[in-house]
């Protein structure tokens, strides 16, 4: 029951993070300024520092989420949203460790 409880908390965690707390004006400019994909990708991680504290996970969850929205911004544009939500979705996964 814990690890659904952990699922449900991550999956609130990443739509919070990716969608909520990131206002329009940075959706679209964190492809071109490399200031606004680490505002968004701090963004992101603060409801999982909010509901889990400050763990090891959070380190991960940072790098790779920094990774995967450059990658998806300059060398993978037309990288299918589905994909990316995927990878977004696993690395949410390091907490579950």
């Amino acid at each position: 029951m814990i690890i659904f409880e952990n699922i449900i908390k991550l999956i609130l965690c990443h739509l919070v993070g990716d969608y909520v707390l990131q206002i329009n004006y940075i959706a679209k400019t964190k492809c071109n300024n490399y200031y606004h994909l680490l505002v968004h990708c701090v963004l992101y991680c603060l409801p999982f520092y909010v509901v889990f504290g400050f763990v090891w996970q959070l380190i991960p969850l940072l790098i790779l989420h920094i990774i995967v929205d450059f990658l998806k911004a300059k060398k993978y544009k037309f990288m299918p949203y589905w994909l990316d939500q995927i990878i977004h979705y696993l690395t949410c996964l390091f907490y579950l460790i």
